[in-house]
């Protein structure tokens, strides 16, 4: 494996602000989310990184793919060819092709929606990314543990929806062993921030798209990324927070 780019590292350097992750890659009329397509398009951008998820079919192809069901059947149940046919032409590439095209080029934040196969997920990154380009996110505490067991320098970070009881995240902070907390920003704005800075974490805040909640997070030296569908917006915006023309 080639050296890693330094610039393609999971943090900025200080005093550049919050990471830009295109949320399923830079998609629209152009490209399909979670297509290679999209990821390519993220890069081209000029984007830190690209969010993906990952499910595993039926035949055992660890593929990038978002929802649970297509055309009323389960992904898990499908196997890789019959769920290309169900989705849109670029969608549910494998996730080989997907790291093969981000290596030294973007970072990859990898959310696994399921547990059952942490370890194959973590056999394919390990052979194509180094532990400084990606993080894996999941919102499954089982699935954490099982990442750091298979890869102990693999960086990890619970989600968190609005339906979670914040009460409870002490008890699956020493659970999940997380390095960061990837809060959906209806809970940036109620305090999440600022708890997870007094217990010395970062955040990654999902799914940011409008101009007013861009602006105030990417001002915000607690948060560590943002991640939205909108990632042309939030360069722009992050770009003249910092002074450079757009």
């Amino acid at each position: 494996m080639e050296p890693p780019d330094p610039a393609m590292t999971v943090e900025r350097n200080v005093g550049a602000g919050p990471l830009i992750v295109a949320h399923r890659g830079a998609w629209g009329a152009a490209a399909a989310q979670n297509s290679l397509e999209s990821f390519e398009q993220a890069i081209s951008l000029g984007c830190d990184a690209v969010e993906l998820d990952v499910r595993r079919t039926s035949d055992r192809r660890i593929v990038v793919m978002h929802d649970a069901r297509v055309g009323g059947r389960p992904v898990r149940r499908l196997e890789h060819s019959q769920l290309q046919a169900r989705v849109k032409p670029g969608q549910a590439p494998l996730l080989e092709a997907a790291l093969e095209l981000a290596a030294g080029r973007i970072t990859v934040d990898l959310e696994l929606k399921e547990d059952g196969y942490v370890d194959d997920v973590m056999e394919i990154v390990g052979q194509r990314l180094t532990p400084d380009q990606y993080v894996v996110t999941s919102f499954l505490d089982s699935v954490l543990p099982a990442v750091k067991r298979a890869t102990p320098e693999a960086r990890t970070g619970l989600l968190l929806s609005p339906r979670r009881r914040l009460p409870e995240l002490e008890r699956r902070l020493r659970d999940t062993r997380v390095d960061f907390l990837a809060p959906q920003a209806s809970l940036a704005r109620a305090g999440l921030l600022a708890w997870a800075d007094e217990h010395g974490l970062s955040s990654w805040v999902w799914t940011v798209n409008d101009v007013r909640p861009l602006r105030v997070l990417l001002a915000d030296e607690r948060v560590a990324a943002v991640i939205t569908n909108r990632p042309e917006r939030a360069l722009a915006l992050s770009d003249a927070g910092r002074g450079k023309s757009n």
